[in-house]
């Protein structure tokens, strides 16, 4: 499947990996419709960095349905009509708190985390899905299926989603839900002849990270097999576009972790607990 004059809209575009994937397709000939949570002005004018003519800026909650469709819909308005293709989902939180051995205290966090990178992955799929759909006459709910390719969706989950470690007690399992929503999804969308698939990245130097860069490295250096470094933006951008273009990938779940087996390290002198600067 070839990226040239086709649209995709992207979350979390104006972040690291988001906006080196919105550059990727532009590079190929391809359209970007970014959602994110910057101003509208601070926002499009980020974007317009990209490509002053083939990317465009909306601001979005990803968790506020309303905002996700209207923006979906505006999107068709500003792409070439019949050229919307799919969509790569970014945007995510991963808010922290000291480690305590009272799970309780995270059941606040868990709920927002929930809210933002389950649901709104929930959301944002099948806004994409629709607004794709939309391009084409409406069968009913029973409509052959289509033969010809319509689109495809790439969602960024997670390592630590399978398995999710204690330290990311609350992002973990919220990833573990993206990779349940999209194989439902792809199998929901098989009729309609859109692919969704995922990339579940290691460690990526980003705004995420915070002050836990040192408390990385050390997890790296103890549990991935090799490279044992972090990946790099560009090694994201390389899954997540051979994701979009090779047509047979359909449900798949594609780990770029440096075999990195991700539960709690106890092999070291200390625990590992009192090595961690929060608790996701």
């Amino acid at each position: 499947m070839k990226l040239d004059n086709k649209a995709f809209i992207i979350t979390g575009g104006c972040g690291a990996i988001g906006g080196a994937t919105a550059k990727a397709i532009l590079a190929k000939g391809g359209y970007v419709v970014v959602l994110d949570v910057l101003a509208p002005e601070v926002g499009a004018e980020k974007v317009k960095t990209y490509h002053p003519d083939r990317a465009f800026y909306f601001q979005v909650d990803i968790s506020n349905l309303d905002q996700v469709e209207s923006a979906c819909d505006q999107a068709l308005k500003v792409i070439p009509k019949g050229s919307l293709f799919g969509g790569v989902h970014c945007a995510a939180i991963a808010p922290s708190r000291p480690w305590t051995n009272k799970m309780k205290e995270s059941a606040p966090h868990f709920a927002k985390v929930l809210n933002v990178n389950a649901y709104g992955t929930f959301v944002v799929d099948a806004c994409i899905a629709d607004a794709i759909n939309s391009q084409y006459p409406d069968e009913g709910p029973f409509a052959p299926r289509v033969k010809e390719e319509r689109g495809c969706i790439v969602n960024i989950a997670s390592m630590v989603a399978r398995p999710a470690p204690g330290r990311c007690l609350t992002y973990g399992p919220s990833k573990t839900c993206v990779l349940g929503i999209g194989s439902a999804a792809a199998d929901y969308l098989g009729p309609s002849a859109i692919r969704v698939n995922s990339v579940s990245p290691s460690i990526v130097a980003s705004a995420l990270m915070g002050d836990r860069t040192a408390y990385f490295e050390a997890e790296v250096e103890a549990g991935a097999i090799y490279p044992r470094r972090f990946a790099v933006v560009d090694e994201i951008v390389v899954g997540v576009m051979y994701l979009l273009e090779n047509s047979m990938m359909n449900d798949y779940d594609l780990r770029i972790d440096g075999g990195w087996r991700g539960g709690t390290n106890w092999a070291g002198p200390h625990d590992p607990r009192s090595n961690a600067p929060a608790l996701e």
